[in-house]
This record gives structure tokens, C-alpha cells and sequence, in this order.
């Protein structure tokens, strides 16, 4: 028969595992936010940066090409080659928005991991839920999504500003 102390002492470690449970539920929940804010704000960040530079370049064309029109020895013909160019720079747009979409799917994902883990009282205290490994899929998938979409916005800035510039040359050249 189990004596008052050894009872008490079970109510002690009993209260000091579920204490331990506690700070590891708090501080999992603790990280999932920090870097939850810390993904979203970056990713966001990034991509409207992409969207600024696209859609800025785009801009800064047309304006370039709306002095060129102004005057009178003008090749229209060469015009039209610069104004090709801007389909870079739009399609770079859209793709960073495609991204903004992404990121925002990735880190729902994201909290769908969290969600999705059971919380107990006995260590490790969290474990992964029948869903878990599901959505750890799900949001690797979007996360490289996301990252090459982003890359291939500014590979379309480069390729833009490259255009550009050589039909710049080129028009000016004549």
C-alpha cells in the first residue's frame, strides 16, 4: 500500500511534468507566432518589392517612350521594339502577385501544422496529429512554390531591363 509521502510525491511530479507540459505548449505556440509574423511580413516584403520594381520599370518605359514619341525624327518602328519590352515587366507583376498568394497559402499552411498537433502531458507534450505530416507536405510544396515564383519575377525584371536596354541602344543607334 502506497504511504501518504509516496502519494504526495506523485502529486508532486505529477504537477511538475504538467508544469513542464505547460511551458512546452507555450513556448511551441510561442515560435509558430514569432515565425509566423516574421514569414509573412518578410515574404510580403519581398513581393511587393517585386511588384514596386515591375511595375515601376513598366512605368518608367512608357514614359521614356511617350518623350520619344514627342519628337518628330522618330522611327515608330523602332518604338514598338521598346514598347515590347513591357510585357517583362508586366508579366514579372503578375507573377509577384501570384507569389503574395502563395506566401499567404504557405503560411496557412503553416499554422495548420501547429493546429493540427495534439497536445499531452507526457513528454515530448506535443505530437504530431493524424493531419501533421499532411500539411508539412502541403506547405513545403507552396513554400518552393512560392520561392521560385518569386525568383522568376525577378529573373522577368532582368530579362525586361536587358530587353530594354539593348532595344534602347539600338533604336538610338539609328
Amino acid at each position: 500500500m502506497a504511504t501518504e509521502l509516496q502519494i504526495e510525491e506523485g502529486k508532486w511530479l505529477h504537477n511538475l511534468k504538467r508544469e513542464d507540459a505547460n511551458r512546452a505548449h507555450d513556448t511551441n505556440r510561442d515560435f509558430h507566432t514569432y515565425v509566423n509574423k516574421s514569414s509573412v511580413e518578410t515574404a510580403n516584403l519581398t513581393l511587393r518589392t517585386l511588384v514596386v520594381i515591375n511595375g515601376g520599370a513598366a512605368i518608367a518605359v512608357l514614359t521614356f517612350l511617350g518623350g520619344v514619341a514627342a519628337k518628330e525624327k522618330i522611327d515608330f518602328a523602332q518604338v514598338g521594339l521598346v514598347a515590347g519590352t513591357i510585357k517583362w515587366f508586366a508579366v514579372g507583376v503578375a507573377l509577384a502577385v501570384f507569389g503574395i498568394a502563395l506566401a499567404y497559402l504557405t503560411n496557412y499552411a503553416l499554422t495548420e501544422i501547429a493546429s493540427s498537433q495534439i497536445n499531452n502531458w507526457d513528454h515530448p507534450y506535443i505530437t504530431d496529429g493524424p493531419n501533421t505530416k499532411r500539411w508539412r507536405r502541403i506547405n513545403r510544396v507552396l513554400h518552393i512554390f512560392a520561392i521560385t515564383v518569386a525568383i522568376g519575377s525577378l529573373l522577368l525584371f532582368l530579362i525586361g531591363m536587358n530587353n530594354t536596354s539593348n532595344s534602347i541602344a539600338h533604336m538610338l543607334a539609328k
